[in-house]
C-alpha cells in the first residue's frame, strides 16, 4: 500500500501552530514511508473563506519547508483540490445515498430546528434531530422549501483503532440523522471530507482531537458509500499559555506572526514537532525528523506551546546560519573583518533576527546616557580609567581581541582599578548601558575612531 496523507486547511484564517503541527505530522509520515503528501483546500464556508487566507497558508507551508506532491497550485491526478470546485461530485454521491434509501430530504426550517435544539437543551438532553422528515413521503413534501439532505443513521456501535488513542467505540444513539448537503446545495464538512478522502485515496488521516467526534459519522458514510476508510490518528490540541486551544484567529499563534517576529522556519518546525512528540534533542532537519517519526510515539496528552523553547531553537538556528545569509537578513554590509567577526560572535546573544539587529543598532547607533551612567562617568576614578584606556587604544592598531586584552591589562596596571570600577566606566562611555555585548565585541563593531570619540567625551 502506498501511503497518502493530506492536510486540508479551511482558508478562514492564518496558519496557526496547531494546524502547522497537523501538516507537519502528515508530511513527516508520508516522507517516512516514501508516500505522497496532498494539500486540499476546504473552502465551502463562503462567508469566511478568502483567497488571501489560502495564499497565506500555502506560503507559510512552503516557507516551513513542507512541499506537497498534489494540491491546488501544483495539480495532480485526483483533483480538483478545492472543495468549492467539487460540488457536483458531492451532489452525485449524495443522490446515490438518497436513491438507496440511506439518506432523505429534510424540509425542516432553521426556526424549527433551533426551537427543537432549545427544547432539548432545556430538558438537559443533547441536541439531536428528532427524525421528523425521516419517513416523509415525497407527495407530502412542502413545495416552497428547498430541502437539505440528511443521512439516515443506523443504530449500531462503531469501533475503530485510533493510531494515538488505541481502540475507541461510539454508539450512534448519541447523535441523530445529520445533514450531508445543506439546503443551499453545499456539502457538509463530514460528507465532503469522506468523498474527498476516498477519491483521493488517502490512507492515513492525522488530525486534531477536535475532529474525534466527527470520526464515527465519517465511518458510517464510508460504509454507506461502499468506500474504504483511512486509518485515523487524533492528536491532542495545542494549548496556548492560557491553557486554551490555539485558534487560527489568535495572532500570537500564527506562523505569519512568528515569521514577522524573526523566527526562522527550522526553529518553528523543531518547536512544533515537539508538541506531543519527543524526537532526539537538538535542532533537527526535516529529513532527520521524518526518519525518526512514528505514530506510536505520539502523546495522547495536550501539549502547551512554549515560546521560550522556540527562542532556544531559534538561537541555535541563527548560530547555524550561513554568514552571508545572516548579513543579508540583517540588511548589513560588513564594513571590515572585525565588524563581521563581532556580529558573528554576538549572534548567540539574540533569540531572533530583529533582536540581533537591535543589539547591533544599540551599539553602533546614537548613545543615550542616563543619570546612572553620567554619575559613574563623572567620578575621578572613572576619568582616570578612560584616560588610560584612551592613551593605550590610540597607540594600538586594530582593536581586536589581542589588542583589547593588552589594553585592559595596561589600564589595570596604571590605575590599580579592577572589577566594576575598571570595566563599568568603559562600558558606560561606549554604550551608555551597564550590561550588554562583551566590550571586545563593542570595539570591533564601532571601530577605533568611534571608540576614542565616545571615550574622550568624558575625559
Amino acid at each position: 500500500m502506498s501511503v497518502r496523507t493530506r492536510f486540508a486547511p479551511s482558508p478562514t484564517g492564518r496558519l496557526h501552530l496547531g494546524n502547522a503541527r497537523t501538516a507537519l505530522f502528515n508530511w513527516l509520515f508520508a516522507r517516512k514511508h516514501g508516500g505522497k503528501f496532498i494539500v486540499r483546500i476546504e473552502d465551502t464556508d463562503r462567508e469566511r473563506s478568502t483567497k488571501e487566507f489560502e495564499k497565506n497558508i500555502l506560503e507559510d507551508l512552503r516557507w516551513l519547508g513542507m512541499e506537497w506532491d498534489e494540491g491546488p497550485d501544483v495539480g495532480g491526478g485526483k483533483g480538483p483540490y478545492r472543495q468549492s470546485e467539487r460540488l457536483s461530485i458531492y451532489k452525485s454521491y449524495a443522490a446515490r445515498l438518497v436513491d438507496n434509501g440511506l439518506a432523505y430530504n429534510c424540509y425542516c426550517t432553521k426556526e424549527r430546528l433551533e426551537g427543537l435544539r432549545k427544547t432539548q437543551l432545556a430538558k438537559g438532553n443533547p441536541p439531536r434531530y428528532d427524525g421528523m422528515c425521516r419517513s416523509l413521503a415525497s407527495s407530502d413534501a412542502p413545495a416552497n422549501i428547498e430541502p437539505a439532505i440528511r443521512f439516515r443513521v443506523p443504530e449500531r456501535e462503531i469501533r475503530f483503532i485510533d493510531g494515538v488513542h488505541g481502540e475507541l467505540s461510539f454508539d450512534t444513539s448519541a447523535f441523530g440523522d445529520f445533514v450531508i448537503v445543506g439546503s443551499d446545495a453545499i456539502a457538509s464538512y463530514n460528507f465532503a471530507v469522506v468523498v474527498d478522502d476516498a477519491l483521493m485515496e488517502i490512507t492515513h488521516v492525522i488530525r486534531g482531537d477536535d475532529h474525534l467526534s466527527n470520526t464515527p459519522r465519517q465511518i458510517l458514510l464510508f460504509d454507506a458509500l461502499g468506500l474504504k476508510a483511512p486509518s485515523f490518528s487524533h492528536i491532542p490540541l495545542v494549548l496556548g499559555k492560557n491553557k486554551l486551544p490555539l485558534s487560527k484567529r489568535d495572532r500570537n499563534g500564527s506562523i505569519g506572526e512568528l515569521r514577522g517576529e524573526g523566527f526562522l522556519p527550522t526553529a518553528i518546525v523543531n518547536s512544533v514537532a515537539r508538541l506531543g512528540w519527543s524526537p532526539e534533542e537538538g535542532l533537527l532537519g526535516l529529513d532527520e525528523l521524518a526518519s525518526a517519526f512514528a505514530l506510536e510515539d505520539l502523546s495522547n496528552s495536550p501539549a502547551v506551546f512554549d515560546v521560550e523553547r522556540l527562542k532556544s531553537f531559534n538561537r541555535e538556528a541563527i548560530k547555524r546560519m550561513d554568514d552571508d545569509a545572516l548579513f543579508a537578513s540583517l540588511g548589513l554590509i560588513a564594513r571590515d573583518g572585525l565588524f563581521k567577526e563581532a556580529v558573528l560572535e554576538i549572534r548567540a546573544n539574540a533569540s531572533t533576527i530583529p533582536e540581533l539587529k537591535d543589539i547591533i543598532n544599540s551599539v553602533t547607533g546614537s548613545i543615550p546616557y542616563d543619570e546612572d551612567a553620567l554619575a559613574v562617568l563623572s567620578e575621578p576614578y572613572a576619568r582616570a580609567v578612560l584616560t588610560a584606556f584612551s592613551d593605550e587604544a590610540y597607540t594600538s592598531g586594530l582593536l581586536d581581541g589581542t589588542a583589547y586584552n593588552r589594553i585592559i591589562a595596561e589600564v589595570k596596571k596604571k590605575t590599580g582599578e579592577k572589577g566594576q570600577r575598571l570595566f563599568l566606566p568603559i562600558r558606560y562611555a561606549l554604550t551608555g548601558k551597564k550590561e550588554g555585548v562583551e566590550l571586545v565585541n563593542i570595539l570591533k563593531l564601532i571601530g577605533k575612531i568611534e571608540a576614542l570619540k565616545r571615550i574622550k567625551r568624558f575625559i
